[in-house]
């Protein structure tokens, strides 16, 4: 478990090319070097290992993996299921949206609305050699800014490795089958090689109506040279999912915590794809360089569909709203076209990086009347297209290394309207255009071997999604004058300063650090609803955000481990105006103020581990007056998990989730799904106690 800390540049050591084999092994991570912080990078950060994500996955999104072994990180899922339909998560009390997500590099974000949805490409993460999270702005990447943080996905190394096939059988509570199968063949004497992974995985969900039906294809391979490496990744995914995206009210949920206002015909279907290309030269002991091509594409069906009569909430909902219903799909479909250059320079002391990243991104959204698909009532488009440019500078002073970053951004978002819609004479597209200048400069210094001390200082400044701009999905006759003025949402800045420690010994682990974030024009949840479950968002003129964060490994023994880490987080909005009234002095909303995991781990036989874990969640307000009756309640969960080596080529493994049995909510915003005209708490019900049986078979 030591490997928890371990460094990246212990997976892509620099440029030291002292062997062939460590030569084509580096050559294979050039990629994955341009953005992600090395061991001596002045820059919190969790690095997690090939051996690490074996021990924990089984087929979940990653984020719900993340959330054990990351400070200040938690998430929730609409479903209450970890392993499919929708989820998010939230890092130092930031949304998902503005996270930098990359996956060798290549961004995983949706460039117009800036989130990741996981769901569309389900149980992938059995095909990564590691994952890097940043924490703070962090050091420059491609794609969205690092503004709360940054997480890179790196695909399994196939250098070195032996041929091998594995076989992945799961299945748990409420209905829960996983089957998942691997292949490699091996590199051969010509140098090519290739991985590939199919998995199934459907399950009915938690609460009522969220049942998931996914399937997803990976493959990664390609030639391995010793000088060059040409290496192609892609996946292709499914996922059908009942949906469950809105929040219940608390006396909903004392009479059946699994209620879902959303009935059966709501559903969607949507299908995301990958393909990267990249090339990677080792040209001398200085200099490495390599590129990147790669297409990414999303699309599926939303339809909202003729609701089950027998539903109190729907009887009371068209008693409002309408007398008669008809099914309505929301299709929309996305294309992402884009390229990567970086460049690598090593000689002696100072080692240099550059990169340059462009992209087009373009999306159709639609809506239709079923079964008349053919003449849509809404049809809109929109692209946005971005260059930017970042250069990194190490340089070693013996037990003192100092560090600079710089990124330069430019983007652009241009909307065509539909017109017909909003119900005017066609005025041109709608353009947005920014530019961004993102510093970053810290030291590191080496007390001892074992002790480091390390500060740093970062800006960034990132534009406001399309949702923002738009303040929902749809661009129509209320909204357009503000959309067009382009004076509706600013974008936001934030000068984050972190100060850490790392220790590094043979049974002992402590990696703590201090931060100060200072915002400007913070765009933040302010507690209401748009639609579809999504939050309203606004800017925040002055708000803060401080804490610190300690994650540990202490190995008393080779039959006992204990590891964990917290955050403490303190939030303040300074000055705000929200829909005309003034805030000030308050704390941001979804932002907790102590994050707690705990594991004990002990190991009775060298086949036979046994883990006990916790994990603290602390309050959480849900709106910005921090009115103490809407508020996310503190909970503590604790998780049991066993694990059987049963022969060489056979694993076992078992959780028990929610061991105690406890009612818990990671999420909530203020509501009445009911419309019973009292507005109350409404929660996200995460599942009562659950398990899982995992078997692993290789041959």
């Amino acid at each position: 478990m030591r490997t928890l800390f371990l460094s990246a540049t212990m997976l892509i050591s620099g440029l030291a090319y002292a062997q062939d084999s460590l030569k084509t092994l580096q050559l294979e991570e050039v990629a994955i070097t341009a953005v992600r912080a090395s061991e001596q990078a002045p820059i919190p950060q969790t690095n997690i290992s090939k051996k690490q994500i074996e021990e924990v996955y089984v087929g979940q999104h990653p984020i719900f993996m993340l959330e054990k072994l990351t400070p200040g990180f938690f998430s929730y899922s609409e479903s209450g299921s970890s392993f499919a339909n929708y989820g998010s998560f939230r890092l130092r009390g930031i949304n998902q949206e503005r996270i930098n997500i990359t996956l060798n590099g290549v961004p995983l974000n949706d460039m117009i609305d800036q989130g990741v949805f996981f769901s569309n490409f389900t149980d992938v993460a059995n095909n990564f050699e590691s994952i890097q999270v940043q924490r703070g702005v962090g050091t420059s990447s491609n794609g969205v800014s690092s503004y709360g943080g940054s997480i890179n996905f790196e695909s399994i190394n196939l250098r070195g490795k032996e041929s091998f096939s594995e076989a992945q059988l799961g299945v748990g509570s409420f209905d829960t089958y996983r089957g998942n199968f691997q292949h490699f063949t091996g590199i051969n004497e010509k140098g090519w090689g290739f991985l590939t992974s199919f998995s199934k995985l459907t399950t009915d969900g938690y609460r009522d109506n969220t049942e998931t039906d996914a399937t997803s294809f990976f493959l990664t391979g390609g030639y391995y040279g010793d000088r060059d490496i040409f290496k192609m990744t892609l996946f292709s995914a499914r996922s059908e999912n009942g949906l469950g995206y809105y929040t219940i009210d608390k006396s909903i949920l004392d009479q059946n915590p699994r209620f879902n206002n959303l009935t059966t015909n709501d559903k969607d279907d949507f299908r995301q794809h990958m393909i990267q290309l990249q090339y990677n030269r080792f040209i001398n002991e200085n200099w490495t360089v390599g590129a990147t091509a790669y297409y990414g594409g999303a699309g599926g069906d939303y339809i909202e569909g003729t609701p089950d009569v027998d539903s109190v909430f729907v009887e009371n909902y068209f008693a409002q709203y309408q007398t008669t219903f008809f099914a309505i799909n929301y299709p929309l479909s996305n294309d992402h076209f884009g390229g990567i250059l970086n460049a690598d320079y090593s000689q002696g002391k100072l080692n240099l990086n550059t990169g340059l990243h462009a992209y087009t991104f373009r999306r159709e959204n639609r809506e239709e009347v079923l079964p008349d698909i053919a003449n849509p009532y809404y049809l809109e488009q929109s692209q946005k297209d971005e260059i930017s440019w970042y250069g990194k500078a190490t340089y070693n002073f013996g037990k003192l290394v100092a560090y600079a970053d710089v990124q330069v951004r430019t983007a652009k978002l241009t909307i065509s309207p539909d017109y017909n819609w909003i119900g005017i004479a066609s005025e041109g597209d709608i353009t947005n255009d920014w530019t961004f200048i993102n510093p970053k400069i810290g030291v590191t210094y080496d007390m001892t071997n074992a002790l480091s001390l390390y500060s740093s200082f970062g800006r960034s400044g990132r534009e406001p999604a399309k949702i923002d701009l738009l303040g929902g999905f749809q661009l129509n006759a209320s909204n357009y004058p503000l959309v067009r003025a382009g004076n509706n949402f600013k974008e936001e800045y934030v000068n984050d300063l972190e100060i850490g420690a790392r220790l590094n010994k043979s049974n002992l682990v402590i990696d703590g650090n201090f931060y100060y974030m200072s915002f400007e024009d913070e765009i933040a949840p302010i507690g209401d609803v748009i639609a579809f479950g999504l939050q309203a968002r606004e800017n925040i003129a002055k708000s803060t955000r401080a804490g610190f964060e300690l994650l540990w490994v202490y190995s008393p023994s080779k039959l006992i481990e204990l590891n964990g880490n917290l955050a403490y987080l303190k939030s303040n909005i300074e000055n705000a105006n929200v829909a005309g009234t003034e805030i000030s002095d308050k704390e941001q909303i979804l932002s907790p103020d102590w994050i707690v995991n705990t594991q004990i781990k002990v190991n009775p036989t060298e086949k036979l581990s046994l883990g006990l874990s916790g994990r603290y969640l602390g309050e959480q307000f849900m709106e910005l007056s921090n009115n103490p009756t809407f508020t996310v309640p503190s909970s503590f969960i604790a998780d049991f998990v066993i694990e059987a080596q049963v022969s060489p080529s056979i694993k076992v493994t078992g959780y028990v989730n929610n061991l105690l049995d406890k009612t818990y909510y990671t999420y909530g915003v203020p509501g009445d799904v009911d419309f019973s005209g009292t507005t109350e708490p409404g929660f996200l019900a995460q599942p009562d106690r659950n398990f899982f049986l995992n078997l692993n078979i290789k041959f």
